[in-house]
């Protein structure tokens, strides 16, 4: 596992990416355009939700999410023009699509978003609402592996399928 636990900075090195947009950073991201992306393992995942629930402006823009999919839940869905879409948390879900695809720059992982920009912040946000024990528990493991059996893996971290 990458030793990445201080995020601290982030943001300004994924603007720095972005605006780069250089041959390194292009290849990273499209290197699965046209073909089928590998199985994820599970630990990688895991370990992105660990990361993203342990820092203080993630964890507080996963906490917006989770709150809108608790009212999408038990209201939703809304029509663009419903009083309810002014609690959208944009900025909490423009966080999100920027700092996985950096996680797994950092991290050294494949950049699929099936497994970390919708399986990893779907079980945080299921997390934060209790809806699951926490990250090192063995059902939110098992969870992740049935629910998202089509892209990620029981495998060990290095066991790119």
């Amino acid at each position: 596992m990458a030793d990445i636990e201080d995020i601290t900075g982030w943001r300004d090195e994924y603007n720095d990416l972005e605006s780069r947009w250089d041959d390194e950073w292009v290849a990273y991201i499209y290197q699965f355009v046209n073909k089928l992306e590998p199985m994820i393992p599970v630990s990688q995942v895991l370990h992105f939700i660990k990361v993203l629930l342990e820092n203080q402006d993630t964890l507080a823009a996963m906490k917006e999410v989770a709150e809108w999919e608790k009212l999408m839940d038990a209201s939703g869905p809304f029509e663009d023009d419903a009083p309810e879409m002014e609690l959208y948390p944009k900025d909490a879900v423009v966080m999100m699509n920027e700092f996985w695809p950096w996680f797994c720059w950092k991290a050294g992982y494949p950049p699929v978003y099936a497994a970390f920009g919708l399986a990893g912040v779907d079980v945080a946000s299921d997390i934060l609402r209790g809806d699951l024990p926490g990250v090192q528990s063995p059902e939110t493991k098992a969870f992740l592996l049935k629910r998202y059996a089509f892209i990620l893996t029981a495998g060990e971290e290095g066991d790119l399928a």
